[in-house]
């Protein structure tokens, strides 16, 4: 009788996350121009959040660079921006926007106390 897989729910559950849609009218990204973010692995999370520090912010920008994507699925932003972002892009706005991507509660709690 073969194993049976108790991973196999999980992994479809995942496969069957929906890409989330984010306006940002400030910056001019609505409608077919909008961020479409597909969920984060554990992976990618751990790679945002190792980079981190108890008081380095650049962490949310991190986020908007690792999973901004166009509607085609082409990363919107690259390490030019994030330098770019660091220097001139309003941050309340790199917040909301990275909240929105995150998109839960333990992940924005964990930011805040970056």
């Amino acid at each position: 009788m073969p194993k049976k897989d108790y991973l196999e729910g999980a992994v479809n559950h995942f496969k069957h996350q929906e890409v989330r849609i984010i306006e940002v009218e400030e910056w001019g990204l609505t409608g077919e121009d909008a961020i479409y973010v597909k969920p984060f692995t554990l992976l990618e999370k751990s790679e945002i959040f190792k980079g981190s520090n108890d008081n380095d912010l650049t962490v949310l920008i991190d986020v908007i660079v690792k999973k901004a994507e166009t509607k085609d699925g082409e990363k919107m932003f690259d390490l030019e921006s994030k330098v770019k972002m660091k220097k001139f892009v309003d941050p309340d706005i790199i917040g909301r926007v990275a909240s929105q991507i995150l998109g839960t509660q333990s992940d924005l709690n964990d930011l805040k106390k970056k």
